[in-house]
Protein backbone atom coordinates (compact mmCIF):
# COMPACT_ATOMS: atom_id res chain seq x y z
CA UNK A 1 0.00 0.00 0.00
CA UNK A 2 1.46 3.05 -0.91
CA UNK A 3 0.85 7.15 0.17
CA UNK A 4 -1.06 6.36 3.57
CA UNK A 5 -1.03 9.52 5.84
CA UNK A 6 -4.13 8.50 7.58
CA UNK A 7 -5.05 5.11 9.32
CA UNK A 8 -8.26 4.66 10.97
CA UNK A 9 -8.16 1.16 13.09
CA UNK A 10 -11.67 -0.11 15.01
CA UNK A 11 -11.88 -2.93 17.77
CA UNK A 12 -14.85 -3.88 19.08
CA UNK A 13 -16.36 -1.46 21.34
CA UNK A 14 -18.07 -4.04 23.98
CA UNK A 15 -15.02 -5.58 25.29
CA UNK A 16 -11.84 -3.99 26.14
CA UNK A 17 -9.90 -7.13 25.99
CA UNK A 18 -10.55 -7.60 22.50
CA UNK A 19 -8.31 -3.82 22.20
CA UNK A 20 -5.71 -5.58 24.46
CA UNK A 21 -5.58 -8.32 22.12
CA UNK A 22 -4.99 -5.77 19.21
CA UNK A 23 -1.73 -4.13 20.49
CA UNK A 24 0.39 -6.68 18.25
CA UNK A 25 -1.05 -5.79 14.87
CA UNK A 26 -1.27 -1.83 16.14
CA UNK A 27 2.43 -2.13 16.50
CA UNK A 28 2.83 -3.92 13.34
CA UNK A 29 1.03 -1.11 11.29
CA UNK A 30 3.16 1.77 13.52
CA UNK A 31 6.60 0.45 12.39
CA UNK A 32 5.52 0.20 8.89
CA UNK A 33 3.97 3.43 8.35
CA UNK A 34 5.91 5.69 10.63
CA UNK A 35 4.83 8.80 9.66
CA UNK A 36 0.84 7.71 9.34
CA UNK A 37 -1.50 9.44 11.94
CA UNK A 38 -3.44 6.53 13.29
CA UNK A 39 -6.40 6.35 15.07
CA UNK A 40 -8.56 4.11 16.96
CA UNK A 41 -12.67 4.08 16.85
CA UNK A 42 -13.47 1.44 19.63
CA UNK A 43 -14.91 1.60 23.24
CA UNK A 44 -15.40 5.06 25.22
CA UNK A 45 -12.89 3.44 27.94
CA UNK A 46 -9.85 2.26 25.24
CA UNK A 47 -7.90 5.78 25.43
CA UNK A 48 -7.91 5.74 29.04
CA UNK A 49 -6.76 1.50 28.82
CA UNK A 50 -3.96 1.96 26.31
CA UNK A 51 -2.81 5.59 27.58
CA UNK A 52 0.67 6.07 27.13
CA UNK A 53 0.15 3.53 24.06
CA UNK A 54 2.93 4.78 21.36
CA UNK A 55 1.18 3.40 18.43
CA UNK A 56 -2.33 5.22 18.56
CA UNK A 57 -2.52 8.98 18.14
CA UNK A 58 -5.92 9.68 18.31
CA UNK A 59 -8.89 7.85 20.15
CA UNK A 60 -12.68 7.85 18.39
CA UNK A 61 -15.41 6.94 21.14
CA UNK A 62 -17.90 4.32 19.61
CA UNK A 63 -20.89 3.92 22.25
CA UNK A 64 -21.17 0.21 23.16
CA UNK A 65 -24.69 0.30 21.52
CA UNK A 66 -24.28 2.47 18.29
CA UNK A 67 -27.66 3.58 17.33
CA UNK A 68 -28.14 4.07 13.50
CA UNK A 69 -28.55 8.12 14.55
CA UNK A 70 -24.94 8.18 16.63
CA UNK A 71 -23.50 5.85 13.26
CA UNK A 72 -24.28 8.86 10.64
CA UNK A 73 -23.04 11.05 13.09
CA UNK A 74 -19.75 9.54 12.88
CA UNK A 75 -19.36 8.73 9.19
CA UNK A 76 -19.37 12.19 8.61
CA UNK A 77 -16.67 12.86 11.76
CA UNK A 78 -14.92 10.28 9.55
CA UNK A 79 -15.51 11.82 6.75
CA UNK A 80 -14.08 15.35 7.60
CA UNK A 81 -10.61 13.79 8.39
CA UNK A 82 -9.92 11.90 5.67
CA UNK A 83 -8.73 8.64 6.55
CA UNK A 84 -6.35 6.77 3.46
CA UNK A 85 -6.89 3.36 5.39
CA UNK A 86 -9.07 1.27 7.58
CA UNK A 87 -8.25 -1.60 9.43
CA UNK A 88 -10.69 -3.01 10.88
CA UNK A 89 -9.72 -5.56 13.66
CA UNK A 90 -13.40 -6.74 14.24
CA UNK A 91 -15.68 -8.80 12.26
CA UNK A 92 -19.07 -6.78 12.11
CA UNK A 93 -21.11 -5.53 9.36
CA UNK A 94 -21.98 -2.32 10.84
CA UNK A 95 -17.31 -1.64 10.79
CA UNK A 96 -17.34 -1.80 7.41
CA UNK A 97 -20.85 -0.03 6.22
CA UNK A 98 -19.31 2.84 8.40
CA UNK A 99 -15.64 2.73 6.82
CA UNK A 100 -17.37 2.82 3.64
CA UNK A 101 -20.04 5.38 4.26
CA UNK A 102 -16.61 7.39 5.22
CA UNK A 103 -15.45 6.97 1.98
CA UNK A 104 -12.25 5.61 3.50
CA UNK A 105 -10.64 4.57 0.03
CA UNK A 106 -8.78 1.25 1.33
CA UNK A 107 -10.73 -1.13 3.60
CA UNK A 108 -9.10 -3.98 4.92
CA UNK A 109 -10.79 -6.77 7.34
CA UNK A 110 -11.80 -10.43 7.80
CA UNK A 111 -14.77 -11.21 5.28
CA UNK A 112 -17.12 -12.09 7.87
CA UNK A 113 -20.93 -11.09 8.77
CA UNK A 114 -21.23 -10.90 4.69
CA UNK A 115 -19.16 -8.01 4.38
CA UNK A 116 -16.44 -9.00 1.67
CA UNK A 117 -18.10 -6.52 -0.69
CA UNK A 118 -17.49 -3.59 1.42
CA UNK A 119 -13.63 -4.29 1.56
CA UNK A 120 -10.95 -3.56 -0.83
CA UNK A 121 -8.57 -6.44 1.19
CA UNK A 122 -10.72 -9.50 2.40
CA UNK A 123 -8.75 -11.20 5.26
CA UNK A 124 -10.13 -15.29 5.76
CA UNK A 125 -11.19 -15.88 9.95
CA UNK A 126 -10.03 -19.36 10.22
CA UNK A 127 -10.67 -20.24 13.74
CA UNK A 128 -9.44 -21.90 15.87
CA UNK A 129 -6.39 -19.74 15.43
CA UNK A 130 -5.47 -17.42 18.28
CA UNK A 131 -7.21 -14.07 18.32
CA UNK A 132 -3.80 -12.42 18.17
CA UNK A 133 -2.88 -14.47 15.14
CA UNK A 134 -5.77 -13.49 13.40
CA UNK A 135 -5.34 -10.11 13.91
CA UNK A 136 -1.25 -9.97 12.82
CA UNK A 137 -3.32 -11.26 9.05
CA UNK A 138 -5.27 -8.15 9.09
CA UNK A 139 -2.02 -6.20 9.68
CA UNK A 140 -0.23 -8.17 7.07
CA UNK A 141 -2.70 -7.48 4.56
CA UNK A 142 -2.29 -3.78 5.02
CA UNK A 143 1.77 -4.61 4.04
CA UNK A 144 2.49 -4.94 7.68
CA UNK A 145 4.87 -7.67 9.15
CA UNK A 146 4.55 -8.95 12.75
CA UNK A 147 7.01 -7.17 15.39
CA UNK A 148 6.48 -9.89 17.63
CA UNK A 149 3.34 -11.39 19.26
CA UNK A 150 3.30 -10.05 22.76
CA UNK A 151 0.61 -8.24 24.71
CA UNK A 152 1.93 -4.54 25.91
CA UNK A 153 -0.06 -2.19 28.15
CA UNK A 154 1.43 1.33 30.21
CA UNK A 155 1.12 1.79 33.54
CA UNK A 156 3.42 5.10 34.75
CA UNK A 157 5.78 4.86 37.98
CA UNK A 158 3.28 7.73 39.48
CA UNK A 159 0.69 5.23 39.09
CA UNK A 160 2.07 2.37 40.78
CA UNK A 161 3.24 4.26 43.80
CA UNK A 162 -0.33 5.78 44.26
CA UNK A 163 -2.04 1.93 44.26
CA UNK A 164 1.01 0.87 46.81
CA UNK A 165 0.04 3.97 49.05
CA UNK A 166 -3.44 3.14 48.81
CA UNK A 167 -3.16 -0.95 49.78
CA UNK A 168 -0.97 0.16 52.51
CA UNK A 169 -3.36 2.34 53.83
CA UNK A 170 -6.10 -0.62 53.15
CA UNK A 171 -3.56 -2.89 55.24
CA UNK A 172 -1.56 -4.59 52.85
CA UNK A 173 2.09 -5.34 54.05
CA UNK A 174 4.23 -4.22 50.60
CA UNK A 175 7.06 -6.77 51.88
CA UNK A 176 4.75 -9.86 51.39
CA UNK A 177 3.27 -11.58 48.13
CA UNK A 178 0.34 -10.58 46.97
CA UNK A 179 -2.26 -13.27 45.24
CA UNK A 180 -5.12 -11.21 43.47
CA UNK A 181 -7.99 -13.45 42.40
CA UNK A 182 -10.87 -12.25 39.89
CA UNK A 183 -13.81 -14.63 40.87
CA UNK A 184 -16.16 -13.37 38.49
CA UNK A 185 -16.91 -12.36 35.44
CA UNK A 186 -19.47 -11.25 32.75
CA UNK A 187 -21.79 -13.40 31.36
CA UNK A 188 -21.72 -15.84 34.37
CA UNK A 189 -22.74 -18.85 32.99
CA UNK A 190 -20.32 -19.47 30.20
CA UNK A 191 -16.97 -18.02 32.22
CA UNK A 192 -17.37 -17.98 35.50
CA UNK A 193 -15.88 -20.70 37.40
CA UNK A 194 -16.83 -22.69 40.24
CA UNK A 195 -16.62 -20.10 44.06
CA UNK A 196 -15.43 -23.33 45.93
CA UNK A 197 -12.80 -24.37 43.34
CA UNK A 198 -11.27 -20.12 43.86
CA UNK A 199 -11.48 -20.13 47.32
CA UNK A 200 -9.91 -23.76 47.90
CA UNK A 201 -7.16 -22.95 45.50
CA UNK A 202 -6.34 -19.63 46.57
CA UNK A 203 -6.32 -21.12 50.38
CA UNK A 204 -4.00 -23.49 49.65
CA UNK A 205 -1.66 -21.06 48.16
CA UNK A 206 -1.55 -18.75 50.97
CA UNK A 207 -0.40 -21.47 52.89
CA UNK A 208 2.29 -22.18 50.79
CA UNK A 209 3.78 -18.85 49.63
CA UNK A 210 1.90 -16.80 52.36
CA UNK A 211 0.13 -14.49 50.12
CA UNK A 212 -2.17 -12.06 50.78
CA UNK A 213 -5.58 -12.30 49.18
CA UNK A 214 -7.07 -9.31 47.32
CA UNK A 215 -10.19 -9.59 45.14
CA UNK A 216 -10.58 -7.65 41.65
CA UNK A 217 -13.57 -7.20 39.48
CA UNK A 218 -16.31 -5.30 38.23
CA UNK A 219 -18.71 -3.66 40.92
CA UNK A 220 -21.21 -6.84 39.51
CA UNK A 221 -19.37 -9.28 40.63
CA UNK A 222 -19.71 -8.20 43.90
CA UNK A 223 -21.89 -11.39 44.95
CA UNK A 224 -19.50 -13.78 44.46
CA UNK A 225 -16.48 -11.58 45.53
CA UNK A 226 -18.32 -11.25 49.29
CA UNK A 227 -18.57 -15.26 49.21
CA UNK A 228 -14.88 -15.57 48.84
CA UNK A 229 -13.72 -12.79 50.80
CA UNK A 230 -15.74 -14.38 53.45
CA UNK A 231 -13.93 -17.60 53.33
CA UNK A 232 -10.66 -16.08 54.69
CA UNK A 233 -10.93 -16.05 58.12
CA UNK A 234 -7.57 -13.63 58.49
CA UNK A 235 -9.43 -11.80 55.80
CA UNK A 236 -8.80 -10.66 52.43
CA UNK A 237 -9.38 -7.13 50.68
CA UNK A 238 -12.31 -7.04 48.41
CA UNK A 239 -11.41 -3.63 46.07
CA UNK A 240 -14.15 -5.26 43.78
CA UNK A 241 -16.42 -2.47 42.48
CA UNK A 242 -13.61 0.04 44.30
CA UNK A 243 -10.87 0.58 41.56
CA UNK A 244 -10.71 2.83 38.00
CA UNK A 245 -9.87 1.37 35.20
CA UNK A 246 -5.86 3.08 35.76
CA UNK A 247 -5.95 1.92 39.34
CA UNK A 248 -6.66 -1.75 38.48
CA UNK A 249 -4.09 -1.81 36.04
CA UNK A 250 -1.95 -0.32 38.32
CA UNK A 251 -2.66 -2.92 41.10
CA UNK A 252 -2.13 -6.04 38.29
CA UNK A 253 1.23 -4.33 37.60
CA UNK A 254 2.02 -4.73 41.47
CA UNK A 255 0.83 -8.05 42.52
CA UNK A 256 2.68 -11.54 42.37
CA UNK A 257 0.08 -13.40 40.29
CA UNK A 258 -3.61 -13.19 39.34
CA UNK A 259 -5.74 -16.56 39.47
CA UNK A 260 -9.11 -15.75 37.68
CA UNK A 261 -11.83 -16.44 34.30
CA UNK A 262 -11.54 -15.23 30.67
CA UNK A 263 -11.66 -11.76 31.39
CA UNK A 264 -10.05 -8.23 30.03
CA UNK A 265 -8.28 -7.97 33.34
CA UNK A 266 -6.62 -11.25 32.58
CA UNK A 267 -5.72 -10.11 29.25
CA UNK A 268 -4.34 -6.97 31.09
CA UNK A 269 -2.28 -8.81 33.05
CA UNK A 270 -0.83 -11.00 30.63
CA UNK A 271 0.12 -7.66 28.97
CA UNK A 272 1.63 -6.04 31.82
CA UNK A 273 3.92 -9.58 32.39
CA UNK A 274 1.94 -10.26 35.83
CA UNK A 275 1.86 -14.59 36.36
CA UNK A 276 -1.17 -15.39 35.64
CA UNK A 277 -3.86 -18.53 35.80
CA UNK A 278 -7.14 -18.49 33.95
CA UNK A 279 -10.19 -20.84 33.70
CA UNK A 280 -11.29 -20.88 30.18
CA UNK A 281 -14.65 -22.03 28.60
CA UNK A 282 -14.01 -24.66 26.44
CA UNK A 283 -15.26 -23.13 23.30
CA UNK A 284 -13.08 -20.24 23.94
CA UNK A 285 -9.87 -21.41 24.67
CA UNK A 286 -7.76 -21.99 21.48
CA UNK A 287 -8.76 -18.44 20.32
CA UNK A 288 -8.02 -16.66 24.04
CA UNK A 289 -5.93 -18.67 26.21
CA UNK A 290 -2.36 -17.70 26.79
CA UNK A 291 0.01 -20.13 27.09
CA UNK A 292 3.42 -19.54 27.65
CA UNK A 293 6.36 -17.95 29.87
CA UNK A 294 3.87 -16.96 32.93
CA UNK A 295 1.18 -17.70 31.90
CA UNK A 296 -1.24 -20.49 32.32
CA UNK A 297 -4.43 -21.21 31.48
CA UNK A 298 -7.15 -24.02 31.67
CA UNK A 299 -10.00 -26.08 30.14
CA UNK A 300 -11.62 -28.85 29.56
CA UNK A 301 -12.02 -29.69 25.84
CA UNK A 302 -15.47 -30.63 24.31
CA UNK A 303 -16.14 -33.99 22.31
CA UNK A 304 -15.08 -33.45 19.11
CA UNK A 305 -18.09 -32.72 16.98
CA UNK A 306 -20.04 -31.93 19.56
CA UNK A 307 -22.78 -28.08 18.88
CA UNK A 308 -21.22 -26.10 22.14
CA UNK A 309 -24.42 -25.36 23.39
CA UNK A 310 -24.94 -23.35 27.15
CA UNK A 311 -25.47 -25.78 28.94
CA UNK A 312 -22.86 -28.05 28.22
CA UNK A 313 -20.32 -24.88 28.05
CA UNK A 314 -21.16 -24.44 31.84
CA UNK A 315 -20.96 -27.83 32.58
CA UNK A 316 -16.90 -28.19 31.07
CA UNK A 317 -15.94 -24.83 32.41
CA UNK A 318 -17.50 -26.32 35.57
CA UNK A 319 -15.39 -29.56 35.38
CA UNK A 320 -12.01 -27.70 35.48
CA UNK A 321 -10.03 -29.21 38.63
CA UNK A 322 -8.90 -27.35 41.46
CA UNK A 323 -5.74 -29.25 41.65
CA UNK A 324 -4.54 -28.85 38.06
CA UNK A 325 -5.03 -24.51 38.82
CA UNK A 326 -2.94 -25.48 41.61
CA UNK A 327 -0.80 -27.30 39.87
CA UNK A 328 -0.72 -24.26 36.99
CA UNK A 329 -0.25 -21.39 39.66
CA UNK A 330 3.07 -23.70 40.91
CA UNK A 331 4.48 -23.91 37.25
CA UNK A 332 4.44 -20.16 36.60
CA UNK A 333 5.49 -19.22 40.36
CA UNK A 334 8.57 -21.38 39.57
CA UNK A 335 8.91 -18.92 36.11
CA UNK A 336 8.90 -15.64 37.88
CA UNK A 337 9.14 -16.31 42.18
CA UNK A 338 6.20 -14.00 44.25
CA UNK A 339 8.54 -11.07 45.16
CA UNK A 340 9.78 -10.76 49.20
CA UNK A 341 10.67 -6.99 48.53
CA UNK A 342 8.87 -4.20 47.05
CA UNK A 343 11.24 -1.17 45.18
Amino acid sequence: MSDVRRILMVTKSRYLGDTIVAVPAMRALAARYPQAHIALLSNPAAGELLRGCPYVHEYLARPVAARRRVDIEMWRVLRRKGYDLAVLFNRSLSSAVLAFMARIPQRVGFETEGRGFLLTRRVPYEPPKHEILHLLDVAEACGAPAQGTHLELWVTPEEREAIRERLTKEGIDLSVPILLVQPGANDAYVKRWRTEGFIWVAQQLQREYGFQVILLGANNEQDVAEQVAASFKDGALNMVGRTSLREALALLAEVDLLIGNDTGMMHAAVALGTPTVAIFAPHKFQRWAHNHDCHRALAVPLPEGVRPTQELIHQHLYAVKEEDVLQAAHEVLGVKPPRTRRE
